[in-house]
């Protein structure tokens, strides 16, 4: 009987986190707090952390920034200055204002999430530890900063035992550190607010530049708490979405807010969320940019809202699809090409297989200085490989100038760095750009066997 019972509970209890009023409200709580830190810090601008930490910004009120700090990078001895995802993205906003503020949140068990507490901290020091090997400047801090609430003396001691390492791999690529260089004009270092901090203005005239690290959940200790408005606050709610949000995403959230939560019942709630993400697919309206043009050049990495015509050939002059859907208006013309590439594993092959098809197409448009894109589903991976290809077929890796006179035979042979250059400009370019292991693979081997 008490093993019913214990089963029934918990039952009740996984079925109300996943209640999509209990998440909103608890998100509005949440968010709450975040506008409030960034009326005392006005002059920073807000960055969100992933997916999760996007929720809690209200859109409709914010420019949003977006970043790509994995808790996974500063996992116990898991440490990492990850260059795929190495976030330089946000180092012109944060030199546009002095600092920003990047918000981010955790479930049941802490306060503040790794990619807060330990991966954020080592990006800091990373940064300006490679600015001072490059360049070294007069009372130039570069020493890792950690809350020691949260992280060990021994933890920190071996997080910096790795850092010179991880500092090589930014001064490996000469165009992006001298843009560091040229850009970082004080340190950078992490500071730390969580809902149960006393927030104070900054000081604009401190000598570094503090990426303010929100984690923006309340720390409950049981992972919720009912609340006196009747619903039941789940400590990070923006997590784990696609357990509870029905295909709403935070964008669309914001701009209907009063509108969704204006209901009797959580049916009704469900019922108007799904109206919503209906009528906005077809609209195919997204919270993703797009597109981004690799700097420099005149190519472009997009998700499929990109390729869709007769827009599409008002910005671009040459589409290549990486998907197997197309818009049937695309077909037959002379400057679009599909590449029949599945998602996830079973595309790898495919991908690998189609690379020479997609650089004879492209290089004559790019070599007359033509719009070329280049998109998949949400751009973030088989277009980004393809684009990859292109770069290092073309380009050169350490300034981007245009190498196209040669066949892409002759790029053959290039080494694992000058491919991780052209990589890092990718992702400068498009942040959203996050290529799978098994797709840089591909590329690697093609270049390099």
């Amino acid at each position: 009987m008490f093993g019913n019972d214990y089963h029934n509970d918990t039952k009740q209890i996984r079925k109300d986190h996943k209640n999509i009023v209990n998440r909103l409200k608890s998100i509005q709580e949440d968010a709450a707090f975040v506008e409030e830190v960034s009326e005392v810090i006005s002059r920073l601008p807000l960055v969100a952390n992933e997916r999760c930490g996007s929720w809690y910004i209200d859109h409709s009120r914010h420019k949003v920034h977006s970043a790509y700090f994995k808790s996974t990078d500063g996992h116990m001895n898991e440490w990492d200055f990850n260059m795929r995802r190495n976030n330089l993205h946000l180092i012109e906003p944060i030199a546009q204002h002095g600092g920003c503020i990047l918000v981010d949140s955790t479930r049941k068990g802490k306060r503040i999430p790794d990619a807060l507490s330990k991966t954020v901290p080592i990006w800091c020091s990373v940064i300006n530890r490679a600015i001072q090997k490059h360049t070294p400047r007069d009372c130039w801090d570069f020493d890792l900063h950690t809350l020691p609430s949260v992280v060990s003396r021994s933890e920190h001691t071996q997080i910096e035992a790795r850092l010179d390492m991880f500092a090589d791999r930014l001064l490996k690529v000469p165009a992006l550190i001298e843009r560091l260089v040229e850009q970082v004009k004080k340190p950078l270092r992490p500071l730390w607010l969580t809902p149960q901090s006393s927030l104070y203005p900054l000081d604009p005239d401190t000598d570094f530049w503090p990426v303010v690290c929100v984690s923006a959940s309340q720390a409950v200790e049981t992972g919720c708490q009912a609340r006196p408005g009747g619903y039941l606050y789940v400590q990070g709610s923006g997590d784990d979405e696609e357990a509870w949000s029905l295909g709403l995403t935070p964008r669309l959230f914001w701009k209907n807010q009063k509108e969704i939560l204006n209901v009797s019942s959580s049916t009704e709630c469900e019922l108007k969320v799904c109206q919503l993400v209906a009528q906005n697919n077809q609209m195919e309206d997204s919270d993703d940019t797009p597109y981004n043009y690799v700097e420099n050049t005149t190519l472009a990495i997009g998700s499929r809202r990109a390729g869709r015509p007769p827009q599409c050939w008002d910005n671009f002059d040459v589409i290549v699809n990486c998907t197997l859907d197309e818009y049937e208006d695309n077909k037959g013309h002379n400057g679009y090409l599909q590449l029949k590439i599945a998602e996830g594993k079973k595309g790898q092959n495919a991908l690998f297989d189609c690379i020479p098809t997609a650089l004879e197409f492209v290089k004559q448009p790019l070599s007359q200085g033509k719009r070329v894109l280049i998109h998949c589903a949400k751009g973030q991976d088989r277009s980004v490989g393809i684009a990859l290809a292109t770069l290092a077929a073309f380009y050169d890796p350490q300034d981007g100038r245009w190498l196209g006179d040669r066949v892409p035979a002759t790029r053959l042979g290039l080494g694992k760095n000058q491919i991780q250059q052209h990589l890092v400009r990718i992702i400068s370019s498009r942040p959203k750009a996050s290529p799978s292991r098994v797709t840089l693979k591909k590329i690697n081997t093609y270049f390099m066997s």
